[in-house]
């Protein structure tokens, strides 16, 4: 059996949340139409399903400290292949189990968006992540005091 790849599991993390902001999406053809390739036996399950939820519960605030930290760039109007790869990085940084080097992470979010989208794409995502990366002892202070702004946007809960 191959080993489980981290990268593979974030690309099947990043177009199972691409998928999800769409009104008819179905968990098994999902599943079955994108693990029919090379990627099936290299998903570590228990890193998509619990960054999925963690980026789920969390989105009101990963939006806040985008509007905070990279005000330059509204996620209302970002292309939403900036915006997961961005979620993807915060999440990991501030609320999954296992730590991940911040340039690993950040490496990895700029090529899903350079992958998923362009050029200009790897720019923004970096400039964002950055941001972030540079605001990020002050970002874990104010995280809990967070709250969802009463006009909040959300690309993931209905």
């Amino acid at each position: 059996m191959s080993q489980i790849s981290r990268k593979k599991s974030r690309k099947f993390l990043f177009q199972k949340l691409f998928a999800e902001t769409f009104s008819k999406f179905d968990e098994a053809d999902f599943r079955d139409s994108f693990l029919v390739d090379s990627y099936k036996w290299h998903i570590d399950e228990e890193y998509v399903v619990e960054m999925e939820k963690i980026i789920k519960e969390n989105e009101d605030k990963l939006i806040e400290l985008i509007k905070m930290y990279a005000p330059k760039f509204s996620p209302e109007k970002m292309i939403l292949t900036y915006v997961i790869p961005i979620f993807i990085w915060a999440s990991e940084m501030l609320y999954y189990k296992e730590e991940i080097p911040a340039k690993v992470s950040i490496n990895e979010a700029i090529e899903l968006a350079k992958t998923y989208w362009d050029d200009s794409a790897r720019r923004i995502v970096n400039w964002v992540l950055h941001n972030l990366l540079k605001n990020y002892d002050e970002i874990k202070e104010k995280l809990d005091n967070l709250e969802k702004k009463e006009d909040s946007f959300s690309f993931f809960k209905n």
